[in-house]
């Protein structure tokens, strides 16, 4: 709103300049105005990223830049185009203002409209209009105040647990009560270091820049983490099958690491006692080389209702069960896989059927060879 409301403050000074030249030399409603200075200045009109509308006194509209009319749904009957007129009129008279408006959709969008008075020696000779599209703005606000939110739930119940569990063992002196209340704070303390880790994690992948690219070999990273996640395994008697090629991609070794622990991981969790998770790398000389990583369990599933939800952060399937199982995931890792996918230009699918089990699919880029020579040069 703040860089719309400055823009548009710049945009009036020049806009108003010539708008009050065109008032001196001609009436507003001829458009026959041919001056090379005009010309140039609607041409630069035309280029800037914002809407703009010119109205004269009567409030009615003499000039638009092409950004305009690209976000305008309709000058006569549109949502916008309506409001637009409206805010010109009322400007005149009131001086400015900056509100939203929202398009029915779909897609739905929001235009944010800011509008002040053009005026010329004390006299008012028009308004200005500036126009820009804040949807992405405000999805991002909208993501962020509700992440804020969710990491404040989310932390907020280990941490009371920690304090209540600390504050009943000064008080205890059953050496088996203190034993029991001491393996809970433990499980506590653990479940709140991963959520900690976790949003660390995904605050890195999002932030981070990938200039300095790096050859990786998927399949070193698979057997670091299958060994690491061993144990965790055969406490809950499931099996990991690998079966995998050396396949190169040109990224960061960290966030990698991230995606296939936080992938193999959950398939794990949400697997059943006995059952068997499923690692493949393969290499597919396409139009595109890609490399191919899926991870495939025989747990719980997905309910199709909560497939499009999965990526959405803290957001957890079941969540008794997730506190089952060894303490239960954040609801982030599906999350830092999407993100890790995107920043190397990649996709994640998912497959899943209820209590049947679930198959995630992910493709990145594969190294070409310039990269691969390049990175073996130095």
């Amino acid at each position: 709103m703040l860089v719309a409301l400055v823009a548009g403050c710049l945009l009036s000074l020049i806009v108003g300049y010539l708008l009050g030249k065109r008032i001196k030399n001609k009436p507003l409603e001829d458009h026959s105005v041919d001056t090379p200075g005009y010309q140039i200045t609607e041409r630069a009109l035309d280029t800037v990223p914002m809407g703009v509308v010119i109205a004269d006194k009567k409030g009615e509209i003499v000039f638009r830049n092409n950004t305009a009319d690209a976000l305008i749904d309709s000058w006569e009957n549109g949502v916008i185009g309506h409001k637009v007129r409206e805010c010109l009129h009322a400007a005149i008279k009131e001086n400015q203002s900056s509100e939203q408006v929202r398009t029915p959709g779909p897609p739905q969008r929001t235009i944010e409209i800011t509008t002040r008075q053009l005026n010329e020696l004390d006299e008012v000779i028009g308004s200005i209009a500036v126009l820009s599209d804040v949807t992405e703005q405000n999805r991002i606000e909208t993501v962020r105040s509700d992440f804020v939110a969710n990491v404040s739930h989310e932390l907020k119940t280990p941490i009371g647990a920690v304090s209540l569990l600390a504050e009943t063992l000064t008080q205890e002196s059953d050496p088996e009560v203190i034993a029991r209340l001491s393996k809970r704070l433990e499980a506590e303390s653990q479940r709140l270091g991963r959520i900690v880790n976790d949003i660390l994690d995904l605050s890195r992948i999002e932030g981070q820049l990938l200039d300095d690219r790096t050859a990786i070999d998927l399949e070193e990273i698979v057997a670091e983490v299958v060994d690491r996640l061993s144990t965790v395994a055969d406490n809950r008697r499931v099996r990991i099958q690998t079966q995998t090629a050396s396949t190169f991609i040109s990224g960061d070794r960290l966030q990698f690491i991230s995606l296939a622990h936080n992938l193999i991981e959950n398939a794990v969790k949400y697997s059943e006692d006995n059952g068997e998770v499923k690692v493949t790398l393969e290499y597919i000389n396409d139009e595109k080389p890609l490399v191919k990583l899926q991870v495939q369990d025989t747990g719980i599933g997905i309910p199709e209702r909560e497939q499009e939800r999965i990526f959405e952060r803290f957001y957890r399937v079941d969540r008794a069960r997730s506190r089952q199982s060894g303490g239960g995931g954040t609801g982030l890792g599906l999350s830092i896989v999407r993100n890790v996918a995107i920043q190397h230009g990649g996709t994640v699918e998912v497959y899943s059927v209820e209590h049947e089990g679930t198959t995630v699919t992910v493709h990145i880029p594969a190294q070409t060879l310039k990269e691969k020579e390049r990175a073996e040069h130095g």
